[in-house]
């Protein structure tokens, strides 16, 4: 009998585990999580008589044949390094799934990632298709575990895959058919160590696509690969078979107005990128433009929310590192910003960041969980508070008509909230507060 460990048992390891228990029912499968079990999930767990534990890991899951991780494990925790030096199979439900479903032989898999825009690039891609009528799953990282596609037959699934994901991953063979890796910069330096093993992660997918990878240009040097039929770079200087600038887009001798639909700069980098996996997909370059124009953008990235007083106030709680402030920040003019950050840090350097804070009106920080109050000096206009209605508060104060309040974090979360958008939505709350009260708070 095989026995397989699920280490951490979030929602992706959730749907997994009944997927095998349905296909797998000879398999014995075990289960450990460093916190508490989700009641839903205990409740299944003592119907099934599945063993586990909770409150943290014993000696038993390491009984396993081999280990379905989620994710947000580091291979640089304990129970990462014990199950590493084990020298037992790894995988992920992703990774499982990928397996699973391609052993069908059926569907075409695309897997986009890179530090900033994976989530946006995919559910463009997927609307693309889902308006041509293909019929397609969209999911992954994204937030809908790919175990729940093994239900059903589709023709295309586009997948965001995210480093922790790449991390674990233990396949030889290629998975996807298409990928592409968007941008890479300092980013969860406190789960991978160093930037070069981050780097290392994000390079995985080209190795385990078959066909086309499309990545940025300086993204070949980094990764120290060689140019080959399979490489597809793009650049964002207009030059060369795919690029974009200004807003144009040109692929072959194909040029595209990307600035008649989306007016955000590092969305015409995404949408470059869906409408290129779209071509490969057997969709013309104008159609895929074309149905981009009824796409509707993620919350929390880059959201208009209220304008009070000429002051626009606009919430970017997606921006989770300094790399996507970077990218929101490009989008104003650097003078009329007021930007408030928050989160908890990653070990970054910041050395993006910094230059360009000392261009704008003020910087709000929440707290000092970023670790970037430190790294400030005399240039930078800055205030630190303790709560997001003291940070809106002070943004509208050092606000004039005309200026933009951006509440990109440039950090995790994990702080203060359950995940970013809640995040958001406590922004979105508080600025709505401050239009009953904004007069007379001048």
């Amino acid at each position: 009998m095989k026995k397989i460990g699920f280490v951490g048992l979030g929602a992706s390891n959730f749907e997994l585990l009944k997927y095998i228990r349905s296909t797998y029912p000879e398999w014995e499968c075990l289960i450990s999580e460093q916190g508490k079990v989700h009641e839903e999930y205990r409740a299944y767990l003592e119907d099934e008589g599945i063993f586990f534990e909770q409150d943290g890991h014993t000696e038993k899951i390491l009984e396993s044949d081999f280990f379905v991780m989620s994710p947000g494990i580091s291979p640089r925790s304990a129970i990462g390094r014990r199950i590493i030096s084990s020298g037992k199979p790894v995988t992920t439900e992703l990774e499982f799934s990928l397996k699973e479903l391609k052993k069908r032989k059926k569907g075409v898999f695309i897997g986009i990632t890179g530090t900033n825009g994976k989530t946006t690039t995919t559910s463009m891609l997927g609307h693309i298709m889902k308006e041509k009528g293909l019929n397609v799953f969209v999911g992954g990282n994204i937030g809908v575990p790919l175990a729940t596609a093994m239900k059903d037959d589709y023709d295309f699934y586009v997948l965001e895959v995210s480093s922790f994901q790449l991390n674990w991953f233990d396949s030889k063979e290629p998975v996807f058919h298409l990928s592409s890796v968007l941008n890479v910069a300092e980013d969860h330096l406190d789960y991978h160590g160093t930037f070069s093993e981050y780097l290392a992660q994000k390079k995985k997918i080209i190795t385990l696509t078959s066909e086309y990878s499309i990545l940025q240009e300086d993204l070949v040097n980094k990764f120290d690969i060689q140019r080959n039929a399979h490489i597809v770079p793009f650049s964002l200087k207009g030059k060369g078979l795919l690029s974009v600038k200004d807003g144009i887009m040109n692929f072959h001798k194909v040029r595209l107005d990307l600035t008649r639909y989306i007016t955000t700069r590092h969305n015409w980098e995404n949408a470059l990128v869906a409408i290129a996996l779209a071509h490969f997909s057997g969709i013309s370059v104008f159609d895929a433009l074309e149905k981009l124009v009824s796409y509707k953008y993620p919350r929390h990235r880059l959201m208009k929310v209220e304008t009070i007083e000429g002051v626009c106030y606009i919430d970017d709680s997606k921006a989770t590192n300094a790399h996507a402030v970077v990218k929101a920040l490009e989008n104003f003019q650097p003078s009329d910003i007021v930007l408030i950050l928050a989160g908890k840090g990653k070990d970054e350097s910041f050395n993006e960041l910094l230059p360009r804070l000392k261009m704008l009106k003020k910087v709000i920080i929440i707290g000092d969980e970023l670790g970037l109050v430190e790294k400030l000096d005399h240039d930078i206009s800055y205030e630190v508070v303790d709560n997001m209605k003291q940070a809106v508060e002070k943004a509208h104060k050092a606000a004039l008509a005309g200026n933009v309040v951006l509440f990109s974090p440039g950090g995790s979360s994990f702080d203060r909230y359950r995940n970013y958008k809640e995040r958001g939505e406590d922004f979105i709350n508080e600025v709505k507060n401050l239009r009953k009260t904004a007069g007379m708070m001048r």
